[in-house]
């Protein structure tokens, strides 16, 4: 016999009951005491609480007149716009769903309720509907939720003067969270049991030991169990709470679960105390309590005897279902209407109210729009008188740069012949001998610092080299490169080095002139910055649309520092070689100018004090001839 199951409705009805009711005792003569007194209520808004208190006490007894009594609650408080009357009427809707089973249309409902009590700021409310929904997904069941709306009320009810729904809640959140430790449920039933006291709740200290007695079974300590649920049995008939005697019954029954005919005494006692009071919402799970357990006994007469007793509650129960369904239609048709008139009636005012403002949005939106027009249009006045001054500027700028950088060359040029002219002079004069030291030490100095400006002049000649300026032709790249490391090997014997040449016959369109300069400065730039004796590596390599330039030397390196500033023109990043050789700063940043003017790439990798690698690419066609092409 599936006891957790048989016992959901119970325990449920109970803990419903008690929610709306918590100093209830002698339930049926309470029922009839407030149902008499509706007859007497002469002022319509304590009618409305009248039968909405009917319908909360009806719950145990009679599903269909506890919504019966809801649905009259609130068509009434809808008349007579009394708010609070038409929320209290939503929860006793919601009460009879939850125990007809209609889950979803009770949490709908409670809700509705719960947004309805945060309006009007009713905490006491606020916490039962909260406990409401708690428990409803704890018969789904869905733990997470059910725990999640627990502590939603409990911390919605930390701060209420009359507090004596926290003694209900807290027993709830017992008896609905089983899998709780001994040490929390022991908290929580400790703290209810105080303000039980505090209000004279007589019945929680019945239902507490009830929750106590139950966990004591379900861990299988049935000894300690048995007097809690005699005693509770005592106390609940002393008090005429036939919802209390019911359950401490059934949990007799489930004591004796091992004694198929000791258990099935209890439930008949059960069933018959269900009869007896008109708990027709009982009738089923005691029913079917008796058939599992006279099934366990054999006896064919009882277990037929049995199966009449549930053929007769389903009956009932059918009829109760039948009278619920039509006023579930009803009810559904009512709440359909009043939806489609409370969307009418909104939609009226929102039409009046939306073409009051379209009215005010027009003429402030014609007016803003006009104040918009006239700074637009100034905008674009100064935006145009602004665009203008700006070509003519950039027309200026580039007037200037051409003109600039023409002077530039021709002077470039023009020093070239009396400082070329200088140089000689100065090594002739060298080669004339004898010379005293101090003349030939002045001759030195002219003719290095002839070279050295023959070496600026002719870096200024290249800047700003253009891809249009660029007369390309197919050059064999390794003679090149072999005419330029033939060049300067004289260069580099000079400090002890060496230059090795790997490369293979490839053709790549590009100026001679420009390329054999841009080779020449990187290994010009190795020789400078590598020691004595060191070895300087130049590679070509054919790729599949491009020809791979490498330069490798041994040398000092780059410093990190440096390594971002290499490129530019002018750079304040320059240093001395490793003979102390005048270094422009410009060497590098022309080679980039050349080599990206042929649509090539250059770069470098290198680790101080380790030396330092330069790579250049450079396409094997005419990228210009291919696009026409």
């Amino acid at each position: 016999m599936n006891t957790p199951a048989k016992l959901t409705i119970l325990l449920l009805v109970v803990a419903l009951f008690f929610l709306q009711y918590p100093k209830a005792s002698g339930q049926s003569a309470l029922i009839w005491e407030e149902q008499a007194r509706l007859s007497s209520i002469r002022d319509s808004i304590k009618l409305v609480d009248g039968m909405n208190r009917v319908g909360l006490l009806y719950q145990a007894k009679s599903i269909d007149s506890c919504f019966y009594y809801g649905m009259k609650a609130k068509a009434l408080a809808g008349r007579l716009h009394y708010a609070k009357g038409e929320i209290d009427a939503d929860n006793v809707i919601g009460t009879a769903f939850s125990c007809r089973g209609l889950y979803r249309e009770a949490l709908a409902v409670y809700s509705g309720a719960l947004t309805g009590y945060r309006q009007l700021n009713d905490t006491s409310n606020i916490v039962q509907v909260l406990m409401n929904m708690a428990l409803v997904y704890a018969v789904i069941p869905d733990s997470i939720k059910s725990e999640s709306f627990f502590r939603q009320a409990m911390k919605a009810g930390e701060h209420l003067k009359q507090d004596s729904i926290l003694s209900l809640l807290y027993v709830n959140y017992c008896m609905f969270t089983p899998l709780q430790s001994n040490d929390s449920a022991s908290y929580y039933l400790g703290k209810s049991s105080a303000i039980a006291r505090r209000y004279k709740m007589e019945w929680v200290p019945i239902l507490v030991m009830q929750i106590q007695a139950t966990r004591l079974l379900q861990q299988g300590h049935r000894e300690e169990a048995l007097p809690l649920i005699e005693e509770t049995l005592h106390r609940s008939r002393a008090i005429s709470m036939e919802l209390l005697e019911m359950n401490s019954l059934v949990s007799l029954g489930d004591y004796h679960k091992n004694n198929a005919d000791s258990a099935l005494k209890y439930y008949q006692q059960a069933y018959q105390l269900v009869k007896e009071s008109g708990y027709m919402n009982m009738m089923i799970p005691a029913s079917r309590a008796i058939l599992e357990t006279t099934r366990l006994t054999g006896n064919a007469a009882k277990i037929d005897q049995a199966h009449g007793v549930l053929e007769e509650a389903l009956t009932k129960e059918n009829e109760n279902l039948k009278n619920f369904i039509g006023d579930y239609v009803k009810y559904n048709m009512v709440e359909e209407d009043n939806k489609l008139l409370e969307i009418s009636n909104r939609n009226n005012q929102a039409k009046i109210w939306l073409l009051i403002a379209l009215c005010g949005v027009s003429a402030l939106l014609v007016a803003f729009i006009y104040r918009q027009y006239r700074v637009l249009h100034r905008l674009n006045q100064k935006i145009s008188e602004q665009n203008n001054n700006l070509q003519t500027t950039l027309s200026v700028l580039e007037q200037s740069q051409e003109e600039n950088t023409r002077i530039m060359k021709i002077v470039a040029h023009d020093l070239r012949s009396p400082i070329g002219a200088m140089t000689s002079i100065a090594t002739l004069l060298l080669q004339e001998a004898p010379r005293s030291e101090d003349d030939e030490m002045m001759l030195n100095l002219i003719k290095t610092a002839g070279e050295n400006s023959l070496e600026l002049t002719s870096d200024l000649l290249l800047i700003n080299s253009r891809a249009e300026e660029l007369k390309k032709e197919a050059v064999d790249m390794y003679q090149l490169i072999h005419y330029c490391v033939d060049l300067l090997q004289f260069k580099a014997g000079i400090k002890n080095q060496k230059i090795s040449l790997h490369a293979s016959h490839t053709t790549s369109y590009v100026n001679r002139e420009k390329i054999w300069r841009v080779i020449s400065n990187l290994i010009t730039n190795a020789i400078k910055f590598s020691p004595d004796g060191a070895n300087i590596g130049v590679q070509l390599e054919e790729k599949q649309d491009e020809v791979e330039i490498v330069v490798k030397d041994n040398g000092i390196g780059i410093p990190a520092e440096m390594q971002g500033k290499i490129f530019q023109m002018f750079t304040e990043t320059k240093r001395r070689g490793t003979a102390g050789e005048e270094s422009f700063g410009l060497g590098l940043a022309i080679s980039r100018q050349i080599v990206e003017a042929h649509k090539g790439r250059i770069w470098f990798e290198s680790v101080p004090g380790s030396g330092t690698t330069f790579f250049v690419t450079l396409p094997k066609r005419n990228p210009v001839l291919e696009k026409a092409s």
